[in-house]
């Protein structure tokens, strides 16, 4: 959800914050605890479970049309190493296929998103990014130019409320004061991953992005059956991964097809390559 959050809100011009808390976080800029000491400045202001930071950049070598580099994440328990592994992970698997940015990628401007996670598909992207860390609430902050976009994502476990709008009016007019560090940071510090060019070429993450892309909602089980599909399985061989018999597996693929428009797994592969399906395809 797109928020167009008062810019001009006096109340959001004040920050409370100790001098101390302001000085580590500007003393961290180009270090590896920049992000933690991000988490834990912010978790001030706007309580919170953990931040990340990523820079996007075009890239016409890149089959998506741009680079995603991942900046850092931090959090303000003592769970960073878990933070890491799952962060890792996003960035290897899901982050083209990420729902949320599909809308805001590469704009330019100032951007406050809410996302609700309930609203995301079961699958392996809501279970092993948020559903195992119990993450309940999440908002984005972008700032982007003509060469760069910058994403800070504040997140809170399921322990915590959702985000008040007095909450994110005042994360917006933080961007003011946060985005200069964001740059400054990213232009001396090491990435800690870029998005694999290679990677994304792969079948099951182009399927993800364009069902990401294209808006389109598929069950847990229609969604697995055609990645298993696309992946070489045949449809019974689907339906023992699944543990279910092979009439519920061809169900799940038929109303998978009808929702991509789609007839045989040779159409399936075509439509997650990007290409169209059309009657030359289906002779």
């Amino acid at each position: 959800m797109l928020l167009n959050v008062d810019p001009f809100n006096q109340l959001g011009r004040h920050v409370n914050v100790s001098t101390k808390a302001l000085g580590n976080v500007i003393e961290s800029v180009g270090l590896p605890q920049f992000a933690h000491g991000l988490a834990l400045f912010l978790n001030e202001l706007i309580p919170l479970d953990c931040v990340h930071v990523e820079r996007s950049r075009p890239d016409t070598g890149s089959p998506l049309g741009y680079r995603c580099e991942w900046i850092g994440s931090g959090t303000v328990d003592d769970g960073q190493d878990i933070l890491d592994d799952t962060m890792t992970l996003y960035y290897e698997r899901f982050q083209a296929s990420d729902p949320l940015f599909a809308g805001i990628r590469g704009t330019t401007g100032t951007h406050l998103v809410v996302r609700d996670i309930s609203k995301l598909p079961a699958g392996e992207f809501r279970e092993l990014i948020f559903d195992s860390r119990q993450i309940a609430h999440e908002c984005v902050l972008t700032k982007g130019g003509r060469h760069a976009q910058y994403s800070l994502a504040v997140v809170r476990r399921d322990h915590q409320p959702q985000f008040s709008l007095a909450e994110l009016n005042h994360l917006r007019h933080l961007g003011d004061f946060l985005f200069p560090l964001l740059q400054l940071h990213a232009s001396t510090a090491a990435v800690k991953r870029t998005a694999n060019t290679v990677s994304e070429t792969d079948p099951l993450v182009l399927f993800d992005a364009r069902i990401a892309s294209d808006g389109i909602r598929l069950s847990k089980r229609e969604y697995e059956s055609c990645r298993h599909l696309i992946a070489g399985c045949t449809v019974p061989e689907t339906a023992t991964i699944l543990g279910v018999r092979q009439t519920s597996a061809e169900s799940y693929v038929q109303r998978a097809f009808a929702k991509l428009g789609v007839r045989t797994k040779r159409d399936l592969a075509q439509w997650a390559s990007g290409h169209r399906v059309g009657p030359e395809d289906e002779a």
